[in-house]
């Protein structure tokens, strides 16, 4: 059966994390705004999702350009801008203490997304193509503004946790079946699908835009504590925020490694040598991708609500690492793609949980450095690694260079009747060195993690003592301005007083 991932399996992926979505809604006791802001996320990320899938999958199959163009367009990709544009967009909303600004602009330039792909049916030239990519890094940089806005406006930027594997969870749904809707046009021979999936965006989008204008952002609340609270509490080192965002960085090349598009076409090379038609092979390569992200949405939130009180995060990060060097040793030793498909499902929940878990530390430490957009810099050394694998092995394999120079793309599988076995021999020692590779990059993480550890985290290294401190001194932060702003109304009260009795 053709397509059987995207008829049978995905869709029953997608309703468990739907029941999860819901189990997390019950068990957080979420008002109804936030439930309201948690359906919205995730249909804004299901537009995302969907106009991402559709704007990779515009390079290279549908541009006719020439060799230097094509690395042009290449090296100017969204993971490129977002590492610019992270930063960015977590300073300034922090600046003008307005979240929501942002997510607005989001929604516009969605809208304009969406009505370039309805009218261009996905054949652009690399000038507009430039153009939505920059469009669609400035609408994901937004995915950090959704983590700071629930954390400041639901949890009164204490409760980082919670707040990380609630957004996480609905984010990384919508993402995900989005990409899953894009995916879904290979069972139609037409464009009435895709245009009915871009005219239901559109009139999506419109909602969201139009129910922005309902939503009340407090602005006290959005960037940093006030100075008194700073003073009170650890303050930042910016060498530990370097050490952290090294961290970041370097996991996230072995994940993006994982993914490369060496190992899925060392994976489907090995599936037509098995004997493996074409269309199952493109099945288990979108099942391999899939298996990343959908099971991390399944299971994260449970970790965090079930497994983190006895763990605590400093070792869970440490067992997360650990656990991640050994399925990357495994990788290493295999030639079984099957093997490669099923252990991708423990390195997705491994990357996510390492990735996120330090990111809750970027989030505290956000609201603790005026003027230093912490979770921005985070996104960057995040994308910046994406960015640096993708490029390279896109030019690469567009060179036909290396292991490409027989086969560059995924399309080429369907052309091969009989696997060369010098070809499977050069794949086979590629993924073995990109897995030790990656072995060793996580050995230095684990070393960094273990000296800097209780740096990082501070006063957060004890959780609930952590935030019950901060609720505290917030606490007493308003009782203080109040008394403030009493003694100030008094003042003038007895001014205006004396003025009276003077007439």
């Amino acid at each position: 059966m053709n397509n059987w991932d995207l008829l049978i399996m995905l869709p029953i992926l997608f309703a468990m994390c739907f029941f999860t979505l819901l189990f997390i809604v019950f068990k957080e006791k979420v008002k109804k705004n936030q439930i309201i802001f948690l359906v919205n996320t995730a249909l804004l990320w299901v537009i995302l999702g969907y106009l991402s899938n559709q704007n990779s999958n515009n390079i290279p199959s549908t541009l006719l350009i020439d060799k230097a163009e094509y690395f042009s367009i290449v090296i100017l990709g969204t993971s490129l801008f977002l590492v610019f544009l992270k930063p960015l967009a977590t300073f300034i909303t922090g600046i003008i203490r307005n979240r929501f600004i942002w997510i607005k602009i989001t929604y516009v330039l969605v809208f304009i997304l969406l009505v370039i792909d309805f009218f261009t049916k996905n054949y652009i030239n690399s000038y507009l193509f430039v153009f939505t990519t920059l469009l669609l890094s400035i609408c994901l940089a937004s995915s950090t503004i959704f983590f700071l806005y629930c954390n400041e406006q639901y949890y009164y930027r204490i409760y980082v946790l919670p707040v990380v594997w609630i957004i996480f969870s609905f984010i990384g749904f919508g993402t995900a079946f989005g990409t899953y809707l894009n995916e879904l046009k290979v069972l139609f021979t037409n464009y009435y699908y895709q245009n009915t999936i871009i005219v239901l965006c559109i009139i999506l989008i419109i909602y969201l835009f139009s129910y922005s204008f309902f939503i009340q952002e407090n602005k006290n609340l959005a960037g940093v504590f006030d100075k008194e609270i700073i003073d009170s509490i650890p303050k930042k080192n910016n060498f530990n925020f370097f050490l952290i965002y090294l961290i970041v960085f370097l996991v996230s090349i072995t994940s993006s490694l994982n993914n490369s598009l060496i190992v899925k076409m060392f994976i489907g090379l090995n599936l037509r040598d098995y004997g493996i038609d074409y269309n199952n092979v493109i099945s288990l390569l979108r099942t391999f991708n899939f298996l990343y992200t959908i099971p991390s949405i399944l299971i994260s939130y449970f970790i965090y609500k079930f497994a983190l009180k006895y763990f605590g995060q400093k070792y869970l990060i440490f067992a997360c690492l650990f656990l991640i060097f050994g399925a990357y040793t495994i990788l290493a030793f295999t030639t079984n793609p099957f093997i490669y498909i099923s252990v991708n499902v423990f390195t997705g929940i491994l990357f996510n949980q390492i990735v996120f878990s330090l990111f809750s530390l970027c989030i505290m430490w956000n609201y603790r450095s005026p003027k230093n957009p912490v979770t921005g810099f985070f996104g960057s050394a995040m994308f910046g690694a994406k960015f640096i694998v993708s490029s390279i092995e896109k030019i690469i394999a567009n060179l036909k260079k290396g292991v490409f120079h027989n086969v560059g793309l995924l399309s080429d599988l369907e052309n091969i009747k009989n696997v060369n076995s010098d070809s499977l021999k050069e794949f086979d020692i590629a993924t073995t060195l990109m897995m030790s590779f990656s072995c060793m990059i996580i050995l230095i993480c684990i070393l960094v993690f273990y000296f800097k550890n209780n740096s990082f985290f501070a006063d957060y290294i004890n959780y609930n003592n952590a935030t019950r401190n901060i609720k505290n001194l917030l606490k007493k932060r308003i009782m203080e301005k109040a008394k403030t702003k009493i003694d100030f109304s008094g003042k003038e009260k007895e001014v205006k007083s004396s003025e009276n009795i003077e007439k």
